[in-house]
C-alpha cells in the first residue's frame, strides 16, 4: 500500500513537496529517473486502475502533476494538484483542539462536523475555495465557536456522501440535525421558530405554494404565446414582402394569419392580467403570513406567561407534600360553628369543586360496580341506612366518580345542605397551613359543619399521626351530629399501613363496598358513553377491539380512546380496526410490576434522554418552554402508563401537587388532537418506555 506523503517535505535543494531527491549529477539523475518511472507506472495502475503512457524520459517534476512520487508514494492532495496551500503546509492547521469551555451542545456539533470533514480528505482552505466560502468561518464552525447554518451542514454531508460513493443514512441525518437544532436552541437565536407555530401557518404556506405554481405555469404559457407571436410576425413580414407578386388567395391567407395574431395578442393580454392579479394575491398572502407569524409569537409569549402564573398560583394554593411535614404543635381550642350559614354561597363553592360530568346518570353500571352504585345512591337519598360509606378498589375504576355523584345529588335534592369534598392530600395540606397560620378554628368549622363529608384516597393518611388524630375528631363530630361521611381508598381499612387503631375501628364500622376492574361488557358500555358525551362516532368493531385490549381500568380506556381519535383526526381518516390496533400495540404490556414506580423511573429517564435533559431538570423548578413541555409529557405518560395517584406522581416531580399533574394530563391530551408533532412525540416516548420495560423484565 503506498505511503502517504507528509505535506511540507522537501529535498536538500529545496525541491518539490513530494519528497523527491534531486540527483547531484546528470548520470545519477538519469538512472534514478529510469527506476522511478517503473515504480510510477506500477503505482498509477494500482491507484487509478489504468495504464498511463509515461515514457522513460519523464522527470519527477512532470510526475508530480499525477500526485505520484518516484519512490512509489502517493500525494495527499486531490487530483495530484500542487497548490500554494499545500506548499505552505496548511492542511488542517487552521483547526485547534476543541476548548473545554465550550457548551456541551456546541462541542457535540463541532465534533460531528469534524468527523464529517475528515471524510473529505482536504484542507479547510481547499474546501472553502471549492465551495466559495470563507475559510475562517469554516474553521470557526469546526472549532465550535460559531453555529453554522443548516445549508453549510447539508453541503458538507452531501460532499462526504459524494466522496464515499453512498448516501448518508436517515439515522445519521437525524442525529446531525438534532445536534444542529439543539445548538441553535441553546444559542438563543430568535430566527428559529418553534415547530408548534408551523401548523398555524400551514394554510398560508399552501396558498403561497399553489399561487407560485400557477404563476410559473402562466409565465410558461405566456412565453409560449410570445414565441408563437414572434414566429407569426416573421411569417407575416415574409408574406408582405411578396404581396405584390401574390394573388387574392394570398391576401386571404394573410388575413387568416392576422386574425390568429390578433387572437394570440388578446390571449397574451389576458395572461398578463392574470399574472398581475396572481402577483397581487401573492403579496397579500405574504402579508397575511407575516401578520400571522407575529400574532403566533405574541400568543406564544402570552401562553408561557399564563402557564408560569398558573403554576405560581397553583403552588401557593396547593403546596406539594414533599415540603410539608407532620408536626405535633398544640391545637387551638375548637370553636363550634355558628348556626347562621350562607347556604347559597356554600353550594356555589362546592359545586365548583365537584366535576359536573361525574353524575349517577353518567355512571356505567355493570356486575363489577352494581352494589357500590346502589349503596352510593342510597347514601345520597333522604333516608340513608348508614352514616359511613367506605368505597374501595384499584385505581381508576370509578370511586371518585361515585363521590362526586353523591355530592351533586345531595346539593340538587336537599335544599340548604352543605357538602364538603376533599382529597386526603388536600385535607392534610389545609390542616398544616391552618396550624401554622393559627386558624385551626376556621379549618374545623369548615369540615365539622358539613352535612355530607366526601374524603377521597384516605390511604394517604398512612403514617401521618397528627393528621389522623384531627380526622378522627372530625369524624366523631360528624358522627355524633348524625351527619354522613363517604370515604374512598384503594384497599380495605385493615390493609392501610400505619393507621391508628381507633381510626381503623371507625372506618370498619361503616358499610364497605368494593369496586372491581370493569368486565368486558362494562368496558364497552364505558366506551360508548364516552363517545356519546363527546359526539364521536366509532364502529362497534373498534369499540369491541378497544374493550378487549384495554382491561385494567377506566383511565386506560379513556387514554386509548384519546390516542385513537387523535391519530384519526390528524390523518383525516375514519377510525378503523387497523388504526386502533396500531395505536393499542404501542401501549406498555399489561404487567403488574411495570405499573408502579419502576415504570415512572423509566418514563423520567426516557423523556430526559429524548429532549436532551436530565431527570433533575424534569423534577426541578426551571420553567423554560422546552422543559415545561417535556415535564408535562412525562406527567401525562405517568398517568397513562402507571397506576399511581396524581399525588404520588407529583411527589416524584419535585413535590408538585396532584392538580398540577391533572392539568398536565388534560393539556397534553388536548394538544395531541391538534398537533401531529405532539402526538408523534408521545407515541415515540411510549414505544421507548415499552422497549425499556420489556428489556428490564428479560
Amino acid at each position: 500500500m503506498p505511503r502517504e506523503v507528509q505535506v511540507g517535505e522537501a529535498d536538500r535543494d529545496g525541491g518539490h513537496r513530494f519528497g523527491l531527491n534531486t540527483a547531484t549529477d546528470e548520470n545519477d539523475a538519469g538512472r534514478q529517473n529510469t527506476e522511478e518511472d517503473r515504480e510510477v507506472r506500477t503505482t498509477l495502475r494500482r491507484a487509478h486502475g489504468v495504464a498511463f503512457p509515461l515514457s522513460d524520459g519523464d522527470s519527477p517534476r512532470l510526475l508530480r502533476a499525477w500526485g505520484v512520487a518516484v519512490d512509489g508514494t502517493v500525494a495527499t492532495c486531490c487530483n495530484g494538484e500542487v497548490t500554494a496551500e499545500d506548499e505552505q503546509g496548511v492542511g488542517m492547521g487552521s483547526l485547534v483542539p476543541l476548548s473545554s469551555n465550550l457548551p456541551d451542545d456546541a462541542r457535540e456539533l463541532a465534533a460531528a462536523l469534524r468527523s464529517l470533514f475528515e471524510g473529505l480528505g482536504v484542507s479547510v482552505r481547499r474546501y472553502a475555495a471549492r465551495r466559495h466560502r470563507d475559510a475562517g468561518s469554516i474553521s470557526r464552525f469546526l472549532n465550535g465557536t460559531r453555529v453554522p447554518s443548516w445549508d453549510f451542514v447539508s453541503d458538507l454531508i452531501n460532499d462526504v456522501a459524494e466522496v464515499q460513493g453512498r448516501a448518508p443514512t436517515v439515522e445519521a441525518m437525524e442525529h446531525v440535525r438534532g445536534l444542529h437544532r439543539t445548538a441553535l436552541e441553546k444559542s438563543g437565536a430568535p430566527q428559529h421558530r418553534l415547530q408548534v407555530l408551523e401548523d398555524q401557518l400551514a394554510e398560508a404556506d399552501i396558498r403561497s405554494v399553489r399561487s407560485s405554481v400557477l404563476v410559473k405555469a402562466l409565465e410558461q404559457a405566456l412565453a409560449d404565446a410570445q414565441h408563437r407571436v414572434s414566429n407569426l410576425e416573421v411569417q407575416i413580414r415574409q408574406l408582405h414582402g411578396h404581396q405584390g407578386r401574390q394573388d387574392a388567395s394570398t391576401d386571404q391567407i394573410l388575413q387568416v394569419y392576422e386574425d390568429q395574431v390578433l387572437g394570440l395578442r388578446r390571449e397574451r393580454q389576458s395572461l398578463l392580467e392574470q399574472v398581475d392579479a396572481l402577483a397581487d394575491q401573492l403579496r397579500d398572502a405574504h402579508n397575511r403570513r407575516v401578520e400571522a407569524e407575529k400574532r403566533c409569537e405574541e400568543l406564544e409569549r402570552q401562553l408561557v406567561a399564563a402557564e408560569e402564573q398558573w403554576s405560581v398560583d397553583n403552588t401557593s394554593d396547593l403546596p406539594g407534600l414533599a415540603s410539608t411535614e407532620e408536626f405535633d404543635a398544640p391545637l387551638d381550642v375548637y370553636r363550634e360553628a355558628s348556626d347562621s350559614r350562607s347556604s347559597g354561597s356554600a353550594v356555589r363553592e362546592v359545586s365548583k369543586r365537584l366535576n359536573q360530568a361525574y353524575t349517577f346518570t353518567n355512571f356505567v353500571i355493570g356486575e363489577c360496580n352494581r352494589f357500590a352504585h346502589s349503596a352510593a345512591l342510597a347514601m345520597a337519598g333522604e333516608s340513608a341506612g348508614h352514616q359511613l360509606l367506605y368505597v374501595y378498589g384499584p385505581s381508576a375504576v370509578g370511586k371518585t366518580h361515585l363521590l362526586h355523584a353523591i355530592g351533586q345529588h345531595v346539593l340538587t335534592r336537599r335544599q340548604g345542605a352543605r357538602v364538603e369534598y376533599v382529597s386526603a392530600e388536600e385535607f392534610t395540606n389545609s390542616f398544616v397551613q391552618a396550624a401554622r397560620a393559627g386558624s385551626i378554628g376556621e379549618f374545623r368549622r369548615r369540615y365539622r359543619s358539613a352535612d355530607v363529608l366526601l374524603v377521597d384516597d384516605v390511604q394517604f393518611f398512612s403514617g401521618k399521626d397528627v393528621t389522623q388524630e384531627e380526622f378522627f375528631h372530625t369524624f366523631n363530630a360528624l358522627h355524633t351530629a348524625n351527619k354522613h361521611i363517604v370515604i374512598s381508598a384503594d384497599r380495605p381499612p385493615m390493609q392501610i399501613p400505619s393507621l391508628a387503631a381507633h381510626l381503623l375501628n371507625r372506618l370498619e364500622g361503616g358499610l364497605a363496598v368494593q369496586i372491581e376492574p370493569p368486565d368486558l361488557s362494562t368496558r364497552a358500555g364505558i366506551i360508548r358513553a364516552k363517545l356519546g358525551r363527546e359526539n364521536i362516532s366509532f364502529s362497534e368493531e373498534v369499540v369491541d377491539l378497544i374493550a378487549q385490549k384495554v382491561q385494567r381500568n377506566v383511565r386506560e380506556l379513556e387514554g386509548a380512546l384519546a390516542r385513537v381519535n387523535a391519530l384519526a383526526t390528524l390523518n383525516r381518516e375514519p377510525v378503523s380496526t387497523s388504526l386502533a390496533e396500531k395505536v393499542l400495540s404501542m401501549l406498555v404490556p399489561d404487567r403488574q410490576p411495570l405499573r408502579g414506580e419502576e415504570t415512572l423511573r423509566l418514563i423520567l429517564e426516557q423523556t430526559a434522554e429524548y429532549f436532551g435533559l436530565t431527570t433533575t431538570d424534569l423534577c426541578g423548578s426551571e420553567r423554560s418552554r422546552v422543559l415545561v413541555t417535556a415535564r408535562q409529557m412525562a406527567m401525562y405518560l405517568c398517568r397513562e402508563l402507571t397506576d399511581l395517584l396524581p399525588t404520588e406522581i407529583g411527589s416524584h416531580f419535585g413535590g408538585r401537587a396532584g392538580d398540577v399533574v391533572l392539568h398536565a394530563e388534560n393539556k397534553v391530551r388536548a394538544l395531541m388532537m391538534e398537533r401531529r408533532a405532539i402526538y408523534n412525540q408521545i407515541s415515540e416516548l411510549t414505544q421507548r418506555v415499552k422497549n425499556s420495560a420489556e428489556f428490564s423484565v428479560m
